[in-house]
């Protein structure tokens, strides 16, 4: 008779599971620019904002001759910025039985409700600091291909340097509308996506599309939070209620770098132009990885010089973490940035503000009961907008390739 010996294998009923907490996150959950917006809030009540601006000076000044004509008398202009606030959500739900099921350690790695608070809370300020970069229209992704009576689409991201796959995910219910902003497609839902650069996004139901249409998070389009691409699009159209081509004065400064290698002298242009048009004082950078990539390798050549980097002294930078300088302040990276550098002065941001993050809680508990199941709801809400109060201060510069 052969011997027996027992192994991992054939005595595996003995043997018990070893689970090791906490429960780790694989995502990226860094949101600098949330953070710094939180020091310029301010609470209203109310319809909305009012904030009045100086937009042209007195034309009643003028040189002339002794006894001679006086210049024509002149008043100054000003107009009303308007500031609504934009509505966010966070929502889930769970049933008493998880509940009761996770509600020990002997039982659950984590309390149910308290993953859902703790992790949804985390996604919303994510979700917040993707609006903070875009210009409130919702875009998530650009359809890259015409998509006719199929469930299949394929996706680049909101700009040519952009993934298509950043934001689209599994579950994620979304609408489908034209670049001019007419309803294609509502209500679908993302059930695989696959590829980076170009995504490959399968849906619940078939679609008719056109390449250039958006992606946008369902019921989303054009009520998002008004990012810096908001303020520093380039255009003259108008925002915040304030029409840009009749008042210059507030229009942001965008640099175009034509699609030419990044070089020192167009960052400084860019800087200049905060300088000289709206004495901007910079506070902070903030750009994508691949755009801190290439401003190092600008450095290089000069890495000799003293200030190449500073530390970060819990402000805009991270306390004790090591950014790239210019302008004696921080390059910080941030994942939701476009491929963009933006020059902040941060003196003029607001975060006018009509419910900071608050749990729904007017039932008198956090959780909402449902009517026909022994399921609960919590809601998490965030009512606000961002405001430029003057975006000559601030800078932008775009359309640049590695040095």
């Amino acid at each position: 008779m052969s011997n027996q010996f027992g192994s991992i294998s054939s005595q595996s009923a003995i043997l018990k599971n070893w689970y090791q907490g906490p429960i780790v996150s694989q995502f990226n959950s860094e949101v600098p620019f949330y953070k710094e917006c939180e020091k310029g809030k301010e609470k209203f009540s109310g319809l909305q904002v009012i904030r009045p601006l100086r937009v042209i000076r007195n034309p009643g000044i003028g040189a002339g001759t002794d006894g001679g004509q006086l210049p024509a008398i002149g008043r100054q202009t000003s107009v009303q910025a308007v500031i609504s606030a934009k509505f966010n959500w966070l929502r889930f739900g769970i049933t008493a039985g998880l509940m009761k099921a996770s509600q020990n350690d002997r039982g659950a790695f984590i309390n149910g409700v308290t993953y859902e608070m703790e992790s949804g809370l985390d996604d919303l300020k994510n979700d917040i600091e993707r609006q903070l970069f875009w210009d409130g229209t919702g875009t998530l992704a650009t359809l890259s291909a015409n998509a006719v009576a199929t469930n299949v689409i394929t996706c680049t991201g909101r700009t040519s340097t952009e993934d298509g796959s950043k934001y689209l995910s599994p579950g994620m219910v979304i609408d489908i509308y034209t670049s001019a902003g007419v309803l294609v497609a509502s209500s679908l839902t993302i059930s695989a996506v696959s590829g980076t650069t170009t995504a490959t996004v399968t849906l619940d139901s078939n679609v008719t599309a056109s390449s250039t249409d958006i992606v946008v998070r369902s019921g989303a389009y054009g009520v998002e939070v008004s990012g810096l691409r908001y303020v520093l699009d380039g255009a003259t159209s108008s925002i915040y209620s304030v029409n840009r081509a009749t008042y210059p004065v507030f229009q942001g400064n965008v640099t175009n770098n034509s699609g030419a290698q990044l070089n020192l002298n167009a960052m400084k242009t860019a800087y200049n132009a905060m300088r000289q048009k709206g004495a901007g004082k910079l506070s902070v950078v903030y750009c994508d990885f691949d755009s801190e990539r290439f401003y190092e390798k600008l450095l290089i050549a000069d890495k000799r010089y003293v200030g190449k980097s500073v530390v970060g002294d819990g402000t805009f930078a991270q306390k004790g973490e090591n950014y790239l300088e210019y302008g004696g302040c921080a390059v910080i990276p941030d994942k939701d940035c476009t491929t963009d550098f933006y020059f902040i002065d941060a003196r003029h941001y607001k975060k006018y503000v009509l419910s900071e993050l608050e749990w729904a809680d007017e039932s008198g508990s956090l959780m909402i009961p449902q009517t026909s199941s022994d399921q609960f709801e919590q809601r998490l809400r965030l009512f606000f907008d961002f405001f430029c109060e003057k975006p000559s201060a601030e800078a932008r510069l775009s359309n640049y390739i590695s040095p």
